[in-house]
């Protein structure tokens, strides 16, 4: 008889155990996901500050692709000295995020921005609605 509660026990410790890593298992996957659509927000909210900056302060580069943003050679409506900088790299939320790629002369223009140190990348493309996610 005592064999059979021993085995009994075991079973049910065994359970236990499998049912618990199975629930740890979903809180860490529950977490990882958490996680990546806040950088997905971070990322989408980047992009939006970036348009405004484009759209505003720094409009003299909206028609120009990033590549061509040189501060030596910048189209004459920009004002002298301007910081190129603060376009390229800035932080959300205390997240750094840096432009990967502005190109205007596409039919809809793209924007490609990334977390800093090789994190999360978003493209988007600016049409009638706005800012769209392009397939990440």
């Amino acid at each position: 008889m005592l064999p059979l509660a021993l085995a009994g026990s075991l079973v049910l410790l065994l359970s236990s155990l499998s049912l618990q890593g199975m629930v740890l298992q979903g809180r860490q996957v529950q977490a990882l996901e958490q996680r990546r659509l806040r950088s997905e927000d971070q990322l989408a909210s980047a992009a939006q500050g970036l348009l405004g900056q484009l759209q505003g302060p720094y409009a003299c580069l909206y028609g120009l692709p990033s590549s061509d943003w040189h501060p030596e050679a910048l189209p004459p409506a920009c004002p002298a000295g301007l910081a190129l900088e603060p376009l390229r790299r800035w932080s959300v939320d205390g997240s750094p995020v840096e432009l990967i790629r502005w190109d205007p002369l596409l039919a809809a223009p793209e924007l490609w921005l990334q977390q800093a140190g090789g994190g999360l990348q978003r493209g988007y493309r600016l049409g009638a609605g706005g800012l769209q996610e392009l397939g990440g």
